[in-house]
């Protein structure tokens, strides 16, 4: 039995709106933005293959350029769907721009062209083939890491149907083999059968994306901190050995800073749970803004924090002071009342490198000391500061909080 075109378009149509509706199905709900915008490209595709098939069977009819036009729409909106997809996925890309100008130009150049059917298609599957290569291109080349097996083969998807659409245009052009879209031929039954391959590639390209998406997500949960958002005690653990054989290896100083919100438990009892919250999402967002990119913060647990700093003691003095009056400034505005902080230093030394649990220990010594002395000061781990240092620092000790 021999399939025509418009069999085989219908056929595309209803796999296209069966993937579709079937995405969120499969995904569970709710679906990132990125699946989002990738089921709405299934679903606009299945539309301008339904509108360009209705468009064929009221050929010559005031209705026909209407079909026409709203299909090439919907075909553009879908690959700008696309572009956004692959965005979230790969970051920002500066050729999201140039796909965004051809899904303009494309149904523009179909309406100026619309008494010529050769000219409108020839027009369309240009501006229609360049932009799939821009969004291949886009899969070429990240902006951020992304596995590389699915980017390759939407690649040659890409490839593929951005070549077969260029031929499209030429054979529109300068032939008489393709004199419509819908007309049974060679032409077009090789371009529906191109179609159908590569739509259910692309799938499958997407559905692994997703895949990765969701892993890098649960992985990110597993190293943060949900109240927050900084990092949690098991993300410092892991990052903390490559940060100190990189102090060790460049012979930087590296300090290992314990934070803990004075009379965190007042907080709790007088102003409640949910004003507590508030108090350690502020310190996060202070501690957000002060930390370098190639330091760290973690929650710790409970309303204590461990910062790991590139620092001298000098600039981890100053690094608290200007941080406490930060928190006190935010906390009044925001909560009504002043947060005050402690804090325990200890130094890596590089003549004598000490493991991370015993840094920890010797901050924790610290900061129960800074406690004991009236809260609201840092103190140093008496071995990882010289003695020169200890008046000056006496002199800078802000007086105990109330």
């Amino acid at each position: 039995m021999q399939l025509d075109f418009a069999s085989m378009a219908i056929l595309i149509a209803i796999n296209l709106a069966v993937i579709g509706v079937a995405l969120p199905l499969a995904m569970g709900t709710p679906i990132s933005r990125a699946a989002q915008h990738m089921q709405g490209y299934f679903l606009l595709q299945a539309l301008g293959w339904a509108l360009i098939l209705a468009a064929s069977r009221i050929r010559g009819t005031t209705w026909d350029p209407i079909f026409s036009v709203a299909a090439t729409c919907a075909a553009s909106a879908a690959q700008w769907l696309m572009a956004q997809t692959l965005q979230s996925w790969l970051g920002h890309h500066p050729l999201s721009r140039v796909v965004l100008g051809l899904c303009v130009l494309g149904p523009l150049g179909f309406i100026f062209f619309i008494d010529s059917t050769a000219q409108r298609m020839a027009w369309y599957s240009l501006c229609h083939g360049l932009s799939i290569a821009c969004l291949g291109w886009m899969c070429l080349q990240p902006q951020r890491p992304a596995a590389p097996y699915w980017r390759y083969l939407m690649a040659g998807c890409a490839l593929v149907m951005s070549c077969s659409l260029f031929t499209r245009a030429y054979l529109a052009t300068y032939t008489q083999w393709l004199n419509a879209f819908t007309q049974d031929g060679v032409a077009n039954h090789v371009f529906a059968v191109i179609a159908q391959v590569c739509g259910s590639l692309v799938l499958v390209c997407m559905l692994v994306a997703w895949r990765d998406e969701t892993n890098q997500k649960l992985r990110e949960l597993a190293m943060n901190d949900q109240l927050t958002g900084l990092a949690n005690r098991h993300a410092l653990l892991q990052a903390a050995p490559l940060m100190q054989a990189l102090a060790k290896r460049q012979q930087l100083p590296l300090a290992v800073l314990l934070l803990d919100i004075d009379h965190f438990k007042d907080v709790n009892d007088q102003h409640g749970h949910s004003v507590g919250d508030q108090a350690l999402q502020l310190l996060a967002r202070a501690l957000k803004s002060e930390v370098r990119s190639d330091e760290m913060a973690a929650r710790w647990g409970g309303e204590e924090f461990c910062l790991l700093l590139y620092a001298h003691p000098a600039a981890v003095d100053a690094f608290y002071q200007r941080l406490c009056v930060m928190v006190q400034q935010q906390s009044l505005q925001e909560l009504g009342f002043a947060l005050h902080l402690s804090g325990g230093c200890a130094l890596q030394s590089l003549q004598q490198p000490q493991s991370l649990p015993q840094l920890l220990q010797h901050a924790d010594t610290a900061l129960y000391e800074a406690k004991s002395n009236g809260r609201g000061r840092l103190v140093f781990e008496r071995t990882s500061i010289a003695p020169a240092l200890a008046p000056a620092r006496a002199a800078q000790e802000p007086s105990p909080a109330p």
